[in-house]
C-alpha cells in the first residue's frame, strides 16, 4: 500500500502538490484541464458536488469552508500535471494502472471497501447520496451493474455497484478512465479514491466526519 495513505504523509504530500502551483500558468493549465475560469482568474473546479478554486496560492473552497488535505491534494497535483491527451472511455480498477502485471485485487483497490461495508445491498441509499455530491448516472454497465460517474474532467471515476441476487453479496467497485495514470501519480489516485469513498458515506449520513473511516484505509 502506498505511503500516502499515512496521515503524516498525506499533509507531506498535499504540500507538495500546493508547492507546485507556485509556478504554474493557472489559465494555460485550466483550459487544458478543461477547467472554467473565475472572475479573478481562478481555476473553478467542481470536485464531488463542491467548487474549489484554485490560484498559485493554492486550494480553496467557494463557499468559505475549509478543503480537506485530500482533496487539496488531487486538485492541485491535476492541476499543475503536465499530461495531454483525451480520455480512453475505458475504466480498470486502479491495480491495472500500476504499469506492473497483477494477477490478483491490487491492495490499493481495497481502499474501497468502506463503501461495500457500509452500504450493503442498499443502492438506494447509493443511489441519493451519489446525486448529493454530483455524481452522474451512466446506465447499466457491460458487467451488469449500475455505474455511476464522478470525479474531474480529465480524472474521472466510475462507480460500479453490483446488486446482490441469489449467488453474490451486493458489491461495489471503483474504477478509473485508462488514461489516469498520464495525468496523475498513483499516490494521486489512492487519494482520490479515498475522496469519493468519504463523500458517499457521508453524503449518506453513515459516517460523520471524514476521519470517521481513516482507520480503514491505513
Amino acid at each position: 500500500m502506498s505511503k500516502a495513505k499515512t496521515t503524516q504523509s498525506r499533509l507531506n504530500y498535499c504540500q507538495a502538490q500546493l508547492e507546485n502551483l507556485k509556478n504554474i500558468n493557472i489559465a494555460a493549465q485550466a483550459q487544458a484541464l478543461g477547467f472554467a475560469l473565475d472572475d479573478q482568474n481562478r481555476a473553478a473546479v467542481n470536485f464531488l458536488g463542491r467548487e474549489l478554486l484554485v490560484d498559485n496560492q493554492g486550494v480553496a473552497g467557494a463557499d468559505g469552508k475549509s478543503v480537506i488535505v485530500d482533496a487539496k491534494s488531487v486538485v492541485a497535483h491535476l492541476m499543475a500535471s503536465s499530461g495531454r491527451g483525451e480520455l480512453m472511455g475505458v475504466y480498470v480498477p486502479i491495480g491495472r494502472l500500476t504499469g506492473i502485471s497483477v494477477t490478483s485485487g491490487s491492495p490499493s483497490e481495497k481502499l474501497s471497501k468502506p463503501l461495500s461495508d457500509k452500504f450493503g445491498d442498499r443502492y438506494d441509499l447509493f443511489k441519493q447520496a451519489a446525486e448529493k455530491i454530483g455524481g452522474t448516472y451512466a446506465g447499466i454497465s457491460s458487467n451488469g451493474a449500475q455505474a455511476w460517474d464522478f470525479g474531474l474532467p480529465k480524472l474521472p471515476v466510475r462507480v460500479e455497484f453490483f446488486e446482490a441476487d441469489d449467488e453474490f453479496d451486493a458489491e461495489i467497485k471503483l474504477l478509473f478512465d485508462q488514461s489516469a495514470n498520464r495525468f496523475v501519480s498513483y499516490e494521486c489516485l489512492e487519494l482520490l479514491t479515498m475522496c469519493v469513498v468519504v463523500e458517499l458515506l457521508m453524503a449518506a449520513g453513515l459516517i460523520n466526519d471524514p476521519e470517521d473511516c481513516q482507520s480503514s484505509f491505513l
